[in-house]
C-alpha cells in the first residue's frame, strides 16, 4: 500500500470510523429488539450510494460474529429515478416538487427527474420548457402543468416502472418480511416513495432526520427514526447536517447516480445476476478514482470492526464535536483526500459541488 492509500485509510478510520460504529451499534440493537419481539423475519435494505459501503461493513461484522445476521440487500435506487417512475402518480408530487429549485422547466425535468432532452420535448412545447420555475414557491403551478400532460408522463415511464417493480420483487421487497431501510437521511424521501410504490409498511434508520415519525400513504406507513439527531433542518446550525456533503462524498459507491433499469434479452441472461442492466449518471472524481475511496472505506471498516471487537463506544456529543472539527479546519484533512470531496447536486439544478470550496476551507 503506497503512502497516499495509507493516508486515506487513516483518514477514514479517524474521521468516519466513530460515526459509523455508533450507527451500526444502534442497528444491531434494533435487529435484536425486532428478533426478540418475534414479529417475523427482518430484511435490511441498504439504500442509494451510501448503502454500498454500509452493506460491506455490515457483512464484515456478521462474518466475525459481531452483529446479528439478517437477510440484506444493496438496493439500486435514487431520488431522481423514483421521482421519474412515480411522476404518473400525482400523490408523489408533494415529495418530488418540495425540494428547492430555481431554473427552467426543461432543466427541472432533465436534472431532477432524469428525463432526456428528447423526452422533455415530448412532454411540453418549447415555450413551456423555457419557463422559469422556483420551487417550492410555484409547486401548484408545476402540478397543474404535470396534470395536463399526465398521459404522456405515464407513457414515457411505464417501461422503467415495470422493470423496476420486477427488480424489487426479485430483490425480496415484496416478501413477507419487515423492511428496515438504512441510509444517512435526512427527510426519508427514498423510503417514502418506496413505501408508496410497494404499498407496504417500511421502517427506516437514519443518521439524522428532519422529522422522525410515521408517514401514512394510502394503505402503507413509512416509520422513520434516527441515531444522532431529530428535528434538524439545513442551515440551522447543526454541523452534521449543514456540512453533510463531506460524509456524502465519501460514503458513496463506484457508480454515478442510478438513473434507469432495463431487463436484458433472455439470450443475454447467462445468470440471474445478468437479468437487469443498470444505467448510471455522470461520474465524479470518486467514481473515476474509486481505488482511492476504497482505501478510505477500508479504514472506516477497520475502525468499525476494532470498536466492536473491543467494546469501544462514543457518545453522540463526542461524534458531533469530532465532525465539526474535521469539517471546519482544512488542516484536519490530509491533502490526499481533497479531490474526493466532489458531490453530484443535480437534484437542485446544480452540477457537481465541492464542499471544501463551498465552505471555504
Amino acid at each position: 500500500m503506497d503512502c497516499k492509500a495509507i493516508a486515506l485509510k487513516d483518514f477514514g478510520y479517524q474521521f468516519l470510523g466513530p460515526m459509523c460504529s455508533h450507527y451500526f451499534q444502534s442497528l444491531c440493537e434494533l435487529i435484536k429488539q425486532h428478533n426478540g419481539e418475534s414479529s417475523g423475519p427482518i430484511k435490511l435494505v441498504f439504500l442509494a450510494r451510501e448503502g454500498y459501503f454500509f452493506k460491506q461493513a455490515y457483512d464484515a461484522l456478521v462474518q466475525r460474529n459481531l452483529a446479528p445476521s439478517a437477510d440484506s440487500v444493496y438496493l439500486r435506487v435514487s431520488r431522481t429515478f423514483l421521482f421519474r417512475i412515480c411522476i404518473g402518480d400525482p400523490k408523489t408530487w408533494d415529495i418530488s416538487l418540495d425540494h428547492k429549485y430555481t431554473g427552467k422547466l426543461e432543466a427541472l425535468l432533465t436534472h431532477r427527474f432524469g428525463f432526456s432532452a428528447n423526452q422533455a420535448h415530448r412532454i411540453f412545447e418549447p415555450e413551456a420548457l423555457e419557463k422559469e420555475i422556483e420551487l417550492p414557491a410555484q409547486i401548484d403551478e408545476v402540478k397543474t402543468l404535470f396534470a395536463e400532460r399526465l398521459s404522456v408522463l405515464n407513457e414515457l415511464t411505464a417501461a422503467s416502472r415495470s422493470d423496476y417493480i420486477t427488480y424489487l420483487r426479485e430483490s425480496g421487497m415484496y416478501d413477507q418480511n419487515t423492511l428496515l431501510m438504512l441510509d444517512v437521511g435526512y427527510s426519508g424521501t427514498i423510503q417514502k416513495l418506496l413505501t408508496m410504490l410497494l404499498a407496504k409498511d417500511t421502517t427506516g434508520l437514519y443518521f439524522m432526520t428532519t422529522q422522525a415519525g410515521d408517514y401514512t400513504f394510502a394503505n402503507a406507513t413509512a416509520s422513520m427514526s434516527c441515531v444522532f439527531k431529530d428535528q434538524v433542518k439545513m442551515g440551522e446550525g447543526y454541523m452534521m447536517l449543514d456540512r453533510s456533503l463531506f460524509m456524502e462524498s465519501l460514503l458513496t459507491s463506484p457508480n454515478g447516480q442510478f438513473l434507469d433499469i432495463y431487463t436484458r434479452h433472455p439470450a443475454l441472461q447467462q445468470t440471474q445476476a445478468d437479468k437487469f442492466e443498470f444505467v448510471y449518471g455522470r461520474e465524479s472524481y470518486v467514481q473515476t478514482h474509486f481505488f482511492e475511496l476504497h482505501a478510505l472505506h477500508e479504514g472506516i471498516q477497520d475502525a468499525v470492526l476494532h470498536h466492536f471487537e473491543n467494546g469501544i463506544s462514543f457518545s453522540i456529543e463526542e461524534i458531533e464535536f469530532l465532525y465539526e472539527q474535521y469539517t471546519s479546519h482544512r488542516h484536519m484533512m490530509p491533502s490526499s483526500a481533497y479531490a474526493l470531496f466532489d458531490v453530484d447536486d443535480a437534484i437542485s439544478g446544480n452540477g457537481n459541488v465541492n464542499p471544501m470550496q463551498l465552505f471555504r476551507l
